[in-house]
């Protein structure tokens, strides 16, 4: 049986209702797109600013041109819109771009889509996910009971593999979280984010240790699947089209800024890295400067995506292509054998000693607040009441949430306030989360 994706469908402007705001109704019409809004929202968020004191690689890093979470993001976005409006032209080209919709649209749509793509990171990194899956395991018991009943399964399956692409799906997809309610994506952008188009519950997420949406999201994930049409008759799951110019951009610019980083931070040799980079580039250096040599290598790279992109188009609007099928697979064989040369050096910008003291600190800071918010919310799921708690707990979750937001929630089940104290913890930054510790600790 024949299938196609649709542009009409995987355009879609469709958000979640589920306790969003009511619309606004009057006054005068919001000139932007639905796309441009999805733009704004990301960009004025507090959880998009918060990014500013995350680690991409370096925690604490004392040198400011270091990348953090957010510039990292906004060189993502910088890329995607590139490779947007390229593929937006390509469409134009082949008459398949929608009537109502226009090049700026596909570029803005990946633009927002690699601006949200970590926003669900927790602090420190890939060493703050480690840090709670194994403080998870350790006290799966305390937390679950024993025995996991029914009503638990999902959420306990989603804190033993905490995943933070997950978690950037729930944070821009979920209409009700009270911090992120301006968010909200378009289905158009969310799919645009998704990498790993399966749940927790997938058995790929126990082999990968990856996977885009907890339980929580499962009938919310499906909407936006079934919207977007990216389900095949067989039941399988495709990724958008735009997936892969997002994690295109996303693995051109870690790669070529975590090794410009490497040089700033006495990592590994200038002579090094500048070679690296003009392989990429297919020429000598020239004299240039790092900086000038990285921006020529990125545009390079950028060419391969799009070309790629465009040989490939077909077999993706046929969702024939495996959603592990990254672009840079199809790369030019040249940039291939430096992409290799540039993974094989990684071990050394990972164990760099600095970055791995400081990692020291996740497990104890991550474990303090887990251990003291897991607490507080099972008792006053048990209680239902917020005026019931001891002063003590009342006092720390008015750290976490105001006392009014508590009451207007108290009857809410166990699971869900295990996700907002998720929200709590994946949404702190490395500096805060130290902060939080130390206070819960009466330090």
């Amino acid at each position: 049986m024949s299938f196609r994706l649709e542009w009409p469908r995987l355009l879609s402007a469709e958000r979640d209702a589920a306790g969003a705001p009511p619309s606004r109704t009057g006054g005068t019409p919001d000139p932007r797109t639905p796309f441009e809004r999805d733009y704004d929202r990301i960009i004025f968020s507090a959880p998009f600013r918060r990014l500013a004191k995350k680690t991409q690689v370096h925690p604490f890093a004392e040198m400011d041109q270091i990348h953090n979470r957010l510039t990292h993001s906004l060189e993502v976005a910088s890329v995607g819109r590139s490779l947007g409006y390229a593929l937006g032209r390509f469409m134009a080209q082949r008459q398949e771009l929608p009537a109502r919709h226009t090049v700026e649209d596909i570029a803005c749509i990946v633009q927002a889509a690699c601006l949200a793509h970590d926003i669900g990171n927790p602090p420190f990194g890939h060493a703050g996910e480690f840090a709670i899956r194994e403080w998870v395991k350790e006290n799966a018991a305390t937390l679950f009971g024993a025995q996991v009943p029914p009503e638990l399964e999902g959420v306990a399956r989603d804190w033993a593999s905490f995943e933070g692409n997950a978690q950037s799906f729930r944070m821009v997809a979920r209409a009700d979280n009270r911090e992120q309610v301006y968010i909200r994506f378009t289905y158009a952008s969310l799919g645009a984010m998704v990498k790993y188009p399966w749940g927790s519950g997938d058995p790929r997420a126990a082999t990968l240790h990856k996977y885009n949406y907890f339980a929580s999201e499962t009938t919310l994930f499906n909407a936006v699947i079934d919207s977007l049409g990216l389900r095949r008759w067989d039941g399988t799951v495709v990724r958008h089209p735009l997936s892969y110019l997002s994690e295109a951009a996303d693995d051109i610019c870690y790669q070529i800024g975590d090794f410009e980083d490497a040089v700033q931070m006495r990592i590994l040799p200038e002579a090094e890295v500048r070679d690296l980079f003009s392989r990429i580039v297919g020429g000598p250096a020239d004299g240039r400067p790092l900086p000038a040599l990285r921006a020529r290598a990125i545009s390079c790279l950028v060419r391969a995506a799009q070309e790629t992109m465009e040989a490939s188009y077909d077999s993706i609007m046929a969702g024939e292509r495996s959603w592990s099928a990254a672009l840079k697979a199809d790369f030019p064989s040249h940039l291939q054998e430096v992409m290799q040369l540039i993974k094989q050096r990684y071990p050394d910008i990972f164990n760099y000693r600095p970055k791995v003291a400081a990692e020291i600190g996740a497990p104890p800071a991550l474990g303090k607040i887990l251990d003291t918010y897991a607490g507080v919310v099972k008792t006053l799921a048990e209680r239902q009441s917020y005026e019931q708690l001891g002063f003590g707990a009342r006092r720390h979750m008015e750290i976490a949430w105001p006392g009014s937001y508590v009451r207007e929630h108290e009857h809410e089940s166990y699971s869900w306030w295990l996700g907002r104290v998720m929200d709590f913890v994946a949404g702190m930054t490395d500096n805060y989360a130290l902060q939080v510790a130390r206070e819960i600790s009466g330090g």
